[in-house]
């Protein structure tokens, strides 16, 4: 079953860590589905997000605002349970590591 919700990316511009922050939020509230990537480079975002099936154009609106230092988001996101167990997402209480 494919679940639907909204992707933010957060640049986080001081500290040593990841630099980005990728959320999943699902719109039904009733899964309370959510799930976290971190990662240091845009490079890896950016090739995350065509792991998820992404579109091109999305994709390169997203990378133009995070470049640009603001945070971004991708809303009406389609990802199968496959797709979503595939991308590492895991509960925002268990933050996931970074890749690489």
């Amino acid at each position: 079953m494919a679940q639907e919700g909204m992707i933010r990316i957060h640049r986080s511009l001081g500290g040593s860590g990841a630099a980005f922050q990728v959320t999943f939020a699902s719109y039904d509230a009733e899964k309370e589905v959510a799930g976290v990537r971190r990662f240091r480079e845009l490079q890896q975002v950016r090739d995350f997000l065509r792991v998820l099936g992404i579109g091109a154009d999305f994709i390169r609106e997203a990378l133009r605002q995070l470049a640009a230092g603001r945070s971004a988001s991708l809303s009406d996101v389609r990802l199968s349970d496959t797709a979503f167990r595939r991308a590492g997402f895991v509960n925002s209480d268990n933050l996931a590591r970074s890749i690489g």
